[in-house]
């Protein structure tokens, strides 16, 4: 090809060019369009005669854009080899690299074709693109958005998880613990200093499934995304953070995590008992409080349900001789350690601990997958989240027991 043809050619391929990238950006408004169209038409107010003229018009003109530039690249294809049938090739503009869009899983895009997967309901073009793009390696991926909404939402549903020291670390993990430091002694000059236990000991998490098992009936497909998305996402986390909750109190440490019920045999030296027909008195909140070494008061606090609190610990306040229980900002607090409640702990029972000293670990993200029950003609979702938690230091945590007999 001599010089005045490849002027003519590269002018003509920058032109042909542009005018395909300008025909790319009304296809991606079309199918943007066309996916808002889909939430629009479940709205009770909704004008379906208007939207479904809209959709065919919509529909009519992408193909006729997509028609145009198969036609752009086959002429171009054509005029840049000077065969009839050979290969063709996308050429970009001139001063243009061309770009594959990608999808991450944090993408809008993903996002709503993960959902409307989980929904069976068909992909849009785009939805299609940013599903093959993002699952090819890594599987179906649950989107950064959701991710965010359920760990914030099981935060929300089980608050005793701030309260304790929560790690992120995949597999099983071995966490060194500061025990009881020993005390420094005087020293003779020029004498050996021997060395003295460092007071360290390790514990061993592992990870432990976590699941529950959400069924909605085949009208889910007609859901709007972000309202099946907040509806999944608060099902799910309300019955994993009730679950994970329970573990940290109860769990037996056998097959689950080990909680604070566990974190002693409980006797005279770490608990106070009340008789089984008596009552609670001042002298058992202030000689369970003298139980708790003064290492532990900056993060200690009372853990009671809301029937022991007014049942048990209200009845003892007298403004003219005490201020066992105090109200600030709708919190509790009983002589200034404030009050958590929690009805999986027992009617007429307390913990005072220092839950920082609990260590727990969830090594991965909840994930959810779903499938369709013939036998009930529903969707069933199987949210499934992994973890573990121990008590690290017995001495953190002091329980006010009910005397069964």
């Amino acid at each position: 090809m001599n010089n005045n043809k490849q002027m003519i050619f590269n002018s003509f391929r920058r032109r042909v060019g542009l005018q395909f990238f300008a025909g790319a950006d009304r296809v991606t408004e079309i199918e943007t369009r066309l996916a808002a169209i889909r939430t629009e038409m479940d709205a009770p107010d909704a004008d379906l005669d208007a939207l479904t003229a809209e959709t065919d018009s919509l529909i009519a003109e992408r193909k006729s854009l997509l028609d145009k530039a198969e036609q752009r690249r086959t002429l171009l294809g054509k005029i840049g080899s000077g065969e009839v049938g050979s290969e063709m090739r996308r050429f970009a503009p001139a001063d243009q690299t061309p770009e594959e869009r990608t999808y991450g899983f944090d993408s809008a895009e993903y996002r709503s074709a993960w959902l409307h997967t989980l929904m069976r309901c068909d992909l849009t073009d785009v939805e299609q693109r940013a599903w093959s793009t993002a699952t090819g390696s890594a599987g179906p991926v649950i989107p950064t958005q959701t991710a965010n909404q359920i760990l914030q939402k099981v935060h929300q549903y089980a608050p005793l998880l701030d309260k304790i020291t929560l790690l992120h670390v995949p597999g099983n993990v071995t966490y060194a613990v500061e025990g009881e430091e020993p005390d420094a002694a005087y020293h003779t000059e020029n004498e050996a200093i021997a060395p003295a236990e460092t007071g360290l000991t390790s514990i061993t998490l592992s990870a432990y499934e976590i699941v529950k098992l959400v069924q909605i009936s085949k009208s889910v497909q007609k859901m709007a995304i972000d309202a099946f998305e907040s509806w999944l996402t608060d099902m799910v986390a309300k019955k994993l953070a009730k679950q994970i909750t329970a573990t940290i109190l109860n769990g037996t440490g056998s097959k689950q995590g080990k909680g604070i019920e566990k974190a002693n045999t409980w006797g005279a030296g770490n608990s106070v008992s009340v008789a089984k027909a008596g009552t609670l008195t001042t002298q058992n909140v202030l000689d369970l409080i003298a139980l708790l070494p003064g290492g532990y008061d900056a993060g200690a606090c009372f853990l009671m349900s809301k029937k022991t609190l007014f049942t048990d610990f209200m009845p003892l306040q007298d403004k003219s001789k005490n201020d066992l229980v105090r109200i600030e900002g709708g919190s509790y607090y009983v002589y200034g350690y404030p009050v958590l409640l929690d009805e999986r702990v027992a009617d007429h029972e307390a913990y005072l601990a220092d839950l920082s000293t609990v260590i727990g670990n969830m090594p991965e993200d909840v994930t959810i997958t779903s499938d369709f029950d013939l036998t009930k003609n529903a969707f069933l979702f199987l949210g499934c989240a992994m973890f573990d938690c121990t008590p690290s230091q017995a001495d953190a945590v002091r329980k006010l027991v009910k005397a069964a007999s």
